[in-house]
């Protein structure tokens, strides 16, 4: 396992407790790998000089990458690998696996530990300062902090923390010599410019409201052949003040490029209203494919459509915060590739997306997330000769919702 040129450099750099704000894919779980077993400058010592050492991660996803990394690396060396308790022990030291809590670590004594992810853990001010921080007082014990930056939380306070005994790091995507600057650059042009700031350049940035400026909005109107996608946020609610459920339809020319939002409308009403709201939308629009939000309850939506309908229905799992679902939309208003229908999309949808993403509502504009998700995944596509009573069936040449095809495991 052999370290770029740039992760060379943060051990240089660093010190006791050195917190590392670093783009994706730099590198950082294999170099947490490799110091966990060979050593840092500044603390006493690591796997191979007999101390244990721990690992900290705020999801047992993000632990579960690490720990395969390690198995695989400590493999010629381990002398006991105890996968129920993620834990490898190399003699009588110990490469400790934790997910990050409030008594992440209690009553172990670390040379070193390495927290990975840190921005995304709620919990890690508690978490560092009541659990983790005392399991390197036995041996003056070193610290690291990678993460790719996510607002300002106390993985930003911790960057700004100085003294002999801190230092931090930036290291963007681009000092990662194993990815091709042009394949940042492509990123680069696809992401909305903040998004890129921080997953590529690791620059701690706020997203405020204001991310659609009123000049990205754009009027114009869909030609008439283009497929249409339904995307539908659900709020199952008649309550006044209650989320509501949004029902919004979108094209995408793939010749040009432009995305049309087609029309928009929200409701506040009950399970069965929100079934004919939706057949109804599907019945203005030539077989449309319908998005549909599916979390918990708004699963019954989504199955009750598809016993009782012949609509094309998608259920759309939001396994992203709601920023990180909008930026590729974010992307095209921004290079004014969006288009309104100046009849058909009111006043509320475009007071939605000016506040988003720290307005009242947002229920539009996570159902246009899901359209142009859907949208923008199908690949061409082809209908049936003749739309039935309400909707044909729809088809296409390319699976929506494409898996994802992984990423390479190992080192750099």
């Amino acid at each position: 396992m052999h370290l770029h040129d740039g992760q060379r450099r943060c051990l240089l750099q660093s010190r006791r407790f050195t917190v590392v704000p670093c783009g994706r894919r730099w590198g950082k779980t294999t170099m947490g790998i490799a110091m966990a077993y060979y050593g840092v400058p500044h603390a006493p010592g690591a796997l191979a000089a007999g101390f244990d050492v721990g690992w900290f991660a705020p999801t047992y996803k993000l632990i579960d990458e690490a720990w395969r990394l390690a198995k695989r690396f400590l493999a010629p060396v381990s002398t006991r690998v105890d996968g129920s308790m993620h834990r490898i022990e190399i003699g009588k030291a110990a490469l400790d696996f934790w997910n990050i809590s409030d008594d992440a670590g209690r009553g172990r004594k670390y040379g070193l530990v390495i927290i990975d992810e840190a921005a995304i853990a709620d919990n890690l001010q508690v978490a560092w300062e009541q659990a983790i921080r005392p399991t390197l007082v036995d041996h003056r014990g070193a610290a690291f902090f990678f993460s790719t930056p996510k607002g300002l939380n106390f993985f930003w306070e911790l960057s700004k923390r100085q003294g002999d005994d801190w230092a931090t790091y930036h290291a963007s995507t681009y000092d990662n010599p194993m990815i091709p600057a042009s394949e940042i650059d492509l990123a680069r042009a696809d992401l909305p410019e903040l998004v890129f700031a921080q997953e590529h350049l690791a620059q701690f940035v706020t997203f405020g409201a204001g991310l659609v400026k009123p000049d990205m909005l754009v009027e114009g109107v869909c030609p008439p052949d283009l497929p249409v996608v339904l995307g539908v946020d659900l709020a199952i609610s008649e309550k006044e003040g209650s989320d509501w459920t949004a029902i919004v339809a979108l094209s995408r020319d793939p010749a040009s490029g432009l995305v049309y939002i087609r029309e928009a409308e929200r409701h506040r009403c009950g399970f069965h209203e929100v079934l004919q709201r939706i057949e109804a939308a599907a019945a203005r629009w030539l077989n449309p494919l319908v998005a549909i939000e599916q979390t918990q309850y708004q699963a019954a939506v989504v199955q009750e459509l598809t016993r009782t309908t012949r609509l094309a229905v998608r259920g759309v799992k939001p396994d992203r915060d709601k920023v990180t679902r909008f930026a590729p939309l974010l992307t095209r208003y921004e290079q004014r590739q969006v288009r309104h229908d100046p009849a058909r999309v009111p006043a509320w949808f475009r007071d939605e997306l000016l506040s988003f993403p720290e307005g009242e509502h947002d229920d539009g504009v996570d159902a246009v997330a899901y359209a142009f998700q859907q949208a923008a995944s199908a690949g061409p596509i082809a209908f049936a000769a003749t739309p039935g009573p309400a909707i044909a069936g729809w088809r296409h040449r390319a699976d929506i919702g494409l898996s994802d095809l992984g990423r390479p495991s190992g080192g750099w």
